[in-house]
Formats: structure tokens, C-alpha cells, sequence
């Protein structure tokens, strides 16, 4: 669990609930169904903490416990997510900061069960939980579920199990009367552990070894628990559970990304562009925001697509960063990316892609998703362009080349970074070969965009260029479509526009 000093102000009164049902087989229960009212994902997370070190804790039980009852008695929806949320998105932040709530209004508690020299507290640690009077933890307990009210307790680990924190929903004393006497095996406790996702966990007392533990199984163990009576109500952010008609398109994608032993340092950002064979592009700027994403370690970005779209219409999907590279710039180890779609419910895989290194020298990524149909005689698949630098070359690292295609129907294809962050040094030759989205006739081609990403200057880089020659190919098609001399690029002239006879 985050370990955390920091402390959380607001409060609200928790909701009365009506009188608790009583079914016939003796359990007493909540209204709260972890199938409905708990999180899909798993409690997985791994808690960036100091992060020059990387140093890291494990999991946010109490956040998420936290969490899925400030959704029950705000009742609102919890987020159907299947999938962890990444780091620094809404819910992962309320999540983090909720862990803190749980720990810091209950640092009293967990001192007192925590001071156990030698073990010497064993027996009555593990009685207070069976104890139905006088103040005891069952007493406690049973005071908020008999209210039909959830409620989180917190669960002192034996040493070789950590401390936990999960919800309780409901008991059942059997033939147990809360006295310490007999049948105190009988007692159980029903839980929504956020380690185990919409399920319900049955906490039963062992009481040959004098602990806790799971009837379903199961290696963890705990010694005592106690009841977070401190626990207050907040405003969760609204979750995104967006209901789509099912009409065969993709109405999001989740780009997993799972990193190797190099981090993206925060501050480091992710850009994705969605080529489809229309000949439209979808661009999303900063798809990680902002965020460090840790050694191997899974993050998930969320892309809502601004137009929904078939899957075999995507041509390719481009990641690029804007990394420095470099012993002081950023450097990141994409060990795998699987690219799913989200069918509103559930996820799906469409492409997965294996190791990248992004550095400053190479700077972009492209997934080929769907090829391209196939091409009539006379229209155009690639264009290729002939490019001769002159007396000042194009630096590359964040100072690159753009090309942009443009179709006379209005619509345009970005090819960003075509140099692919390598220099181009002077009076050098170069060809860059573009395939088009979707093969075109010749004559619906009229211009093509040069553009520099540089800032000119003294500091900045700017670029002579010599001459440009474009060529289309394609069935049939071997022409010559535009040509340009010399043309100097800087902070204030950064783009070419080359129009096609």
C-alpha cells in the first residue's frame, strides 16, 4: 500500500441507509454488489515515489476502496473501465489521493495494531475481531452493515502478508454469538476486495493459527482488522461510460504500452496520428499527458476517436514523440503496444507491435494496420521525393521535415518527420518515399507542403534546400509531378507550397 503523510481536508456525512435485509440462510447484507458497484480492473498499480530512484510501492487498496464507496453513496456510476487507469488521468489521480485519505485519518490505527514486539499481541489481536461487545471490531462492524452501510476495513498483514484494505458488505455469525466462546470458525465476512475484481471474498477466522484469511484460498493472511470509522463522503469524477449503437465501427481505441527498462520521463510527450484509407488523419497531441510512464510497467491511453471508423479502414497509426534524447534529453524503451478497440464493454485486440527504442535520433513509430486496396491502373500509391540540401544543412534531432499532401477533393494526407530525426548534412542527397492512404489518380494530386519544424535563428536551425523533385508511381504511373529549386527555410519561412501542373 502508498505509504503517505499528506493529509485530506474534506468531508461530507456519510448516507443513512434503510434497515438491512436479512435472508434466510443468517447473512446480513448491504445494497452494495462488487459486480455492480466495483471496479473491473484489477488493483494492479504501481506508485511512483521517488522517482530518481525508482523507488515504487505497490497497489492503492484503500484509494480504490475509498473510491468505489464515494460512487455508491454519490450514486453514481462507476467507471466500467476493464482496464487500469493510466497515470495522471482523472480517475488514477482521485484513486492516489484517496490511498492518502485512507492512510493518514487512520495512522493511529495502524500504529496501535502495528506494535506487536516479538508477537506477543498474536491471540489478542485476533480476538479483537471476533469480539461482538464491549467495543470490540465485530461489534464495530456490525454496528455500520446491521445500518445496511458498507464499510472499509483495514487488515493488519502477519509478516508475511502486507496490510490490506477491502470493503465489507455483509456477515454471517452462524452459530456464533460474539462472546469469544464457542463456534468462533462459523463467523464470516463479505468483502469487495479491489484485488479481486467483481467478485465477493468471504474473510473467515482461522482459528488454529490465530489469523485471518480468505475461505475461497488464497496465501494471504492476516492478523487482526479494524474498522475505518473515519471514512467520509467525496465527489468522484463523473465516470466516461459513453453508450455506443453497435454499428461495426471502433468508437475508441486503447493504445497498451507496455515500457521496458528505460522510463518516458515525465514531461515527455506521446503524439498519435490515425491514418485511414478515406484519406483523412485523426491527430492526438499528448496521449500519455504529460506523465512519467515506469519501467516495465503497463499504461493504457484512452483515445476517443473524434469520428468513428471501421477497423480495416485504418491504414497505419504513427506514435511519435518529442524526445531530446541524449544523456540530459529523454530516451524510452517501448518494450510492446497493443493496440485494442473498445466495444463499450469489453476490449479487443486489433494489432500488437514489439520493441522501439525512441530516442532523439529516431523519434517515430508506424503500425501497419490494414493495406491499402488494391490500385487501378493509372492511380497513384507512393510519391517520391528527390531532396538535395545545400550550404546549410537540416539538423534533425527536434528540427525535421513535414510533408504535406494535397488532394483536390480538400482532403490532405501529414507525413510528419520524414527525415526521421537524422541530419541531413550539406550538399547531401536524399529520397523519401510516402505511401498514400488510398491510391488516387495522378490529377487529384495538387500540391505538396514542405514544413520545417525549426525555430531559425542563432539557437534554431535553418535549412538550405537546393532542389526538390516529386515523382508518383503506381500502376501505370511513373511521372513526374512537381519540382522545385532552392528554397532557404527558417523561423519565419517554414513552409513550401508546391503546386502540381
Amino acid at each position: 500500500m502508498l505509504l503517505s503523510l499528506a493529509v485530506m481536508a474534506e468531508a461530507q456525512v456519510r448516507t443513512v441507509a434503510p434497515p438491512p435485509v436479512r435472508i434466510a440462510n443468517g447473512n446480513v447484507s448491504t445494497g452494495f454488489d462488487p459486480k455492480i458497484h466495483g471496479f473491473r480492473f484489477t488493483n494492479d498499480f504501481s506508485n511512483d515515489v521517488v522517482p530518481v530512484a525508482d523507488i515504487r510501492t505497490g497497489g492503492l487498496c484503500g484509494g480504490m476502496s475509498y473510491t468505489a464507496l464515494d460512487y455508491y453513496f454519490s450514486h453514481m456510476a462507476v467507471p466500467i473501465q476493464d482496464y487500469r487507469p493510466a497515470n495522471r488521468t482523472p480517475l488514477q489521480s482521485y484513486i492516489y489521493n484517496r490511498e492518502v485519505d485512507s492512510l493518514t485519518s487512520n495512522l493511529d490505527k495502524w500504529g496501535e495494531v502495528g506494535f506487536n514486539p516479538g508477537g506477543a499481541r498474536n491471540s489478542e489481536f485476533f480476538n479483537w475481531g471476533l469480539q461482538g461487545t464491549n467495543g470490540g471490531r465485530l461489534e464495530e462492524l456490525r454496528s455500520f452493515i446491521d445500518r445496511r452501510t458498507p464499510v472499509v476495513i483495514d487488515l493488519q498483514g502477519d509478516g508475511s502478508t502486507g496490510n490490506h484494505q477491502v470493503v465489507a458488505i455483509g456477515y454471517n455469525l452462524g452459530r456464533y454469538q460474539g462472546d469469544l466462546k464457542d463456534f468462533k470458525e462459523d463467523l464470516k465476512i463479505f468483502v469487495y476486495d479491489p484485488n479481486y475484481p467483481r467478485s465477493v471474498r468471504t474473510l473467515i477466522p482461522d482459528v488454529g493459527a490465530q489469523l485471518y484469511r480468505y475461505q475461497e484460498g488464497g496465501a494471504d493472511r492476516w492478523r487482526t482488522y479494524f474498522v475505518d470509522k473515519k471514512y467520509q463522503v467525496k465527489s468522484p469524477p463523473a465516470a466516461m461510460n459513453p453508450s455506443y449503437p453497435n454499428d461495426g465501427a471502433i468508437h475508441e481505441l486503447l493504445m497498451a504500452f507496455k515500457t521496458g527498462n528505460d522510463d518516458l520521463r515525465g514531461g515527455s510527450e506521446l503524439n498519435l496520428l490515425v491514418n485511414l484509407g478515406d484519406g483523412t488523419q485523426q491527430l492526438y497531441r499528448n496521449i500519455n499527458l504529460g506523465a512519467r510512464w515506469l519501467p516495465n510497467y503497463m499504461e493504457t491511453a484512452r483515445i476517443v476517436l473524434s469520428r468513428p471508423v471501421r477497423a480495416q479502414d485504418i491504414r497505419t497509426i504513427v506514435v511519435t514523440g518529442n524526445f531530446g534524447g541524449g544523456m540530459n534529453g529523454d530516451n524510452w524503451d517501448m518494450q510492446s503496444v497493443d493496440v485494442r478497440q473498445w466495444a463499450g464493454t469489453s476490449s479487443s485486440s486489433l494489432k500488437t507491435a514489439g520493441f522501439n527504442r525512441f530516442d532523439g535520433d529516431h523519434k517515430q513509430l508506424m503500425i501497419a494496420m490494414n493495406a491499402a486496396p488494391p490500385a487501378m491502373n493509372g492511380q497513384v500509391t507512393e510519391l517520391i521525393f528527390e531532396i538535395r540540401t545545400g550550404s546549410d544543412d537540416l539538423r534533425g534531432g527536434n528540427d525535421n521535415l513535414t510533408v504535406e499532401t494535397l488532394f483536390s477533393d480538400g482532403k490532405s494526407q501529414r507525413d510528419d518527420n520524414v527525415n526521421q530525426s537524422a541530419n541531413w548534412s550539406n550538399n547531401s542527397n536524399h529520397v523519401v518515399k510516402i505511401a498514400l492512404n488510398r491510391p488516387v489518380p495522378v490529377n487529384q494530386i495538387r500540391a505538396v507542403n514542405l514544413i520545417t519544424t525549426s525555430s531559425g535563428g542563432m539557437g534554431g536551425d535553418n535549412w538550405n534546400m537546393d532542389s526538390v523533385r516529386v515523382t508518383a508511381t503506381g500502376p501505370g504511373v511513373n511521372k513526374v509531378i512537381a519540382t522545385h529549386g532552392s528554397n532557404r527555410f527558417s523561423g519565419s519561412n517554414r513552409q513550401l507550397n508546391i503546386p502540381t501542373p
